[in-house]
């Protein structure tokens, strides 16, 4: 991989990549300000937005989304897992929306470690909306907490199988993942998969391209 500096448009960085390892300690608030900036608001006007969320409140997510763009999503959709999913219904009651003005559909997973159902709800969402012209992109947080449900090869071959699905469809996506919490082998083994990387540290940040 090659490194580059990353500059202010993070996106224009990645080239052609479809799918892109977000490195960066979990929860911090440079980790949520460039995960906006991989959901690029303003290019996903009129296009699809989806959230897998295992760690985080899906309408905190939507609402820091939507306060960095006056654009809209045509299409919002929220699959939480586990925890996550008790705020489902805050980020979409019943078909409203988290701050007022933008109208998401949510889904939950019960099971963290159920990543067949998993799949099949991302899928959903994918076929849904093959037929619109805007682009989807998609935030998956984290892998991090889905590693502490399922052993690193299951979830390699799921998310083996899942970059390829959003490549083959188009689709932007981006993973975090909190570096500090796994051994140096089970990153490389998972930044194998992508495209890019995207890693924050405290000297700064970089991107590495495949």
């Amino acid at each position: 991989m090659t490194v580059h500096e990353l500059e202010r448009d993070v996106r224009a960085q990645l080239g052609d990549a479809a799918t892109v390892l977000l490195l960066a300690p979990s929860f911090s608030e440079q980790e949520g300000d460039r995960c906006v900036d991989l959901l690029d608001p303003e290019r996903t006007a009129d296009g699809n937005a989806l959230w897998i969320s295992y760690t985080k409140s899906p309408d905190k997510q939507v609402r820091r989304f939507r306060s960095r763009s006056e654009s809209t999503p045509r299409n919002v959709g929220v699959i939480s897992v586990d925890d996550a999913a008790r705020s489902a219904a805050a980020a979409s009651g019943s078909g409203g929306s988290p701050d007022g003005g933008l109208e998401t559909r949510a889904d939950t997973i019960t099971s963290p470690n159920d990543l067949t159902g998993l799949g099949i709800r991302i899928t959903e969402y994918l076929r849904g909306w093959e037929d619109d012209d805007g682009d989807t992109v998609v935030c998956f947080d984290s892998l991090t907490a889905l590693l502490q449900y399922v052993e690193l090869e299951t979830a390699y071959e799921f998310l083996h199988v899942l970059t390829g699905r959003f490549a083959a469809v188009g689709a932007f996506a981006h993973f975090h993942m909190d570096p500090t919490a796994h051994d140096d082998q089970t990153v490389e083994t998972i930044t194998s998969l992508f495209d890019a990387v995207v890693e924050l540290d405290e000297d700064g940040h970089t991107v590495r391209m495949r």
